[in-house]
């Protein structure tokens, strides 16, 4: 398996385990009760968001441009099937600190492969 489908592999596993953490009736409440809702959304989708631009094989532009798009869908799809359970809320502002995560880990990405003296060949454009 390719480096670039284990990425994918993770980033899947990772986001469904989220989601069925947070089906589980008082769960999400306990964790955003203990860790903050929005600092549990920017901590999770700024991992999901390395884990997609590593996904990418495309030039840099395309990979932050891919990975923002993956994210806000990502995003969607949580906020749904929060919207879809009873005992939880669907929010666009959570969905918003979700695309502010992508925002920050493409940018911290960017930076990096810019200042890195071992970029690859992607990084260059």
């Amino acid at each position: 398996m390719s480096i670039r489908l284990r990425y994918l592999a993770l980033l899947l596993i990772v986001f469904a385990l989220m989601i069925l953490l947070g089906a589980l009736p008082g769960q999400a409440d306990a964790l955003s009760a203990r860790f903050g809702d929005k600092a549990l959304h920017l901590i999770a989708y700024i991992c999901f968001s390395v884990l997609c631009y590593r996904v990418w094989n495309a030039p840099r532009r395309q990979r932050i441009l891919l990975t923002i798009v993956m994210i806000a869908l990502l995003g969607l799809i949580d906020e749904g099937i929060q919207a879809a359970l009873p005992y939880r809320n669907a929010s666009l502002v959570d969905w918003c600190f979700d695309l502010l995560a992508a925002l920050i880990a493409v940018s911290g990405l960017w930076l990096q492969e810019s200042f890195s003296p071992l970029q690859n060949s992607h990084a260059k454009n």
